[in-house]
């Protein structure tokens, strides 16, 4: 909607795929909007009046929903929002850390960080259910316990409820892949239906082709995030052409949109440590949401039945970017329903010739149980912003460390190693269960073998030697396979 004095709303009008696409996004977007009145004003996370033009507002925000299939009931579990990373140099310092060692945030985009708090909503679940006498009278959870002989006794694990599900959403397609506008045509899936219930999810069936030219050009490979603080001098003269270049390269591809910002080309790694978002949830469709520690306590893993987005939605981009580029390597894949929703996050004003730009450092996260904990973190730092009776930033709750503490709080008493640190509870916990090395496996072979070319080889001279012996080696197991 274009006003009279030339401004627009910060998200363009657009079709829903359906209306089971607009119930995920009014209750994402009610919760978010209530929780965010509750947050201190400097952060601006508050709601700007559609009048009141406040480029420091804008954000992308991301959710977890949960579903229960008896009472049509849509519950909210974990909210964030963010678009930001902390420096490769901060990044790191912490990667030479122990994993429970680890008090930053590295990564603070809105989707990663709703994961986080979907993992600590787990396990405080898992934590809630493991005392002794407690049970689910309500049935407000999503997990239930479940008894296993496991040969020395009966062992206590969870799983999902059949009746329930988990959907995300996102306000802004995710980073990398999704974003990258080649190798296929944009637009809504043309099977979606309008017609269906509030509560019905839409059935879809993905048929993505990758062609050998188009894995050459790099449509299945990783992506990195471009850094919010990057520090390369560069070394001689030579170095700086070059650098300017590239840079001048890159900005082709944002200022004619087939690269969203924030997002690096395949290929170019001097300036970016972590993966995108798109690769990142890939790597939770093929793996489950759970991570590695949550999923030796679980039967199975715990799979995104869809995910809904608002802005920048193109069905065959994410189609591809977070499911079907690793089928070949993981066939049973999970591959969620795509949708797109019609309901608008962002209603601040922005000139009509201006492009969005998120420029909102600051990161609220929230877990459902926890309704009085509205935590708020500067994207620049990955720490928690100080509260009143504290002098300076401290550590998140959604860290690595915090995250392993309350995992090792809950299941201590499995360990002979009660009383012992983390360190050495991680190591026999490690020992002791098999689903651990199992699941690090199959990241290995995700991250090792799906993404083609490799982050490691992603330079111009052997981007298309890879994508030939990629296409050359499935082949071969397929006329083996006959």
């Amino acid at each position: 909607m274009t006003t009279k004095t030339g401004k627009r709303c910060g998200e363009k009008s657009r079709a829903s795929s359906c209306a089971f696409a607009e119930s995920i996004s009014n209750v994402a977007i009610e919760t978010f909007s209530r929780l965010r009145e509750n947050t201190a004003r400097e952060y601006n996370l508050r709601a700007a009046n559609e009048e009141e033009e406040n480029h420091h507002l804008r954000t992308v925000m991301s959710a977890f929903i949960a579903l229960d299939a008896r009472t049509n009931r849509m519950t909210c579990l974990t909210i964030a929002n963010g678009t930001k990373t902390i420096s490769d140099e901060d990044f790191d310092r912490e990667m030479e850390k122990k994993s429970y060692e680890r008090g930053k945030l590295r990564d603070l985009h809105a989707e990663v960080l709703a994961r986080r708090a979907l993992k600590r909503y787990l396990a405080l679940e898992m934590k809630a259910l493991s005392n002794e006498g407690y049970e689910d009278t309500e049935d407000s959870f999503l997990l239930e316990r479940v008894k296993r002989d496991d040969g020395g006794g009966d062992r206590v694990l969870f799983q999902m409820k059949t009746h329930k599900s988990i959907h995300l959403y996102v306000s802004s397609c995710p980073c990398g892949n999704a974003t990258i506008r080649k190798w296929a045509k944009g637009g809504m899936d043309d099977g979606n239906d309008t017609k269906i219930g509030p509560f019905t999810m839409p059935t879809q069936t993905h048929e993505t082709p990758f062609l050998p030219l188009d894995v050459q050009k790099g449509s299945v490979a990783v992506a990195l995030k471009k850094a919010t603080v990057v520090s390369m001098p560069a070394k001689n003269d030579e170095d700086d052409d070059a650098s300017s270049a590239a840079v001048a390269g890159v900005s082709v591809l944002y200022e004619n949109g087939t690269l969203a910002k924030g997002t690096l080309p395949v290929g170019e790694n001097r300036a970016g440590r972590m993966c995108t978002c798109s690769d990142k949830i890939a790597s939770w469709n093929a793996l489950g949401v759970q991570g590695s520690l949550l999923a030796t306590k679980l039967t199975e893993p715990i799979f995104i039945q869809s995910i809904t987005i608002g802005r920048k939605f193109a069905y065959k981009h994410c189609a591809r970017a977070f499911c079907c580029r690793v089928s070949k390597t993981f066939p049973s894949v999970n591959h969620p329903v795509l949708m797109q929703c019609e309901r608008k996050f962002d209603l601040a004003p922005i000139d009509t010739d201006s492009v969005v730009v998120f420029d909102n450092p600051h990161c609220l996260i929230w877990t459902a149980g926890e309704e009085d904990v509205i935590e708020v973190c500067n994207g620049k730092t990955g720490q928690r912003e100080e509260e009143e009776d504290e002098q300076e930033e401290s550590s998140s709750r959604y860290c690595s460390s915090a995250f392993e503490s309350l995992f090792f709080d809950t299941f201590k008493e499995e360990s002979s190693g009660a009383g012992a640190n983390i360190e050495e509870q991680m190591k026999e916990y490690a020992a002791m269960n098999v689903t651990i090395n199992d699941y690090d496996a199959s990241k290995e072979t995700l991250w090792g073998k799906s993404f083609i070319p490799r982050s490691q080889e992603q330079t111009r001279r052997r981007r298309a030697n890879v994508g030939k012996m990629y296409y050359i080696q499935n082949k071969r197991n397929e006329e083996v396979d006959r």
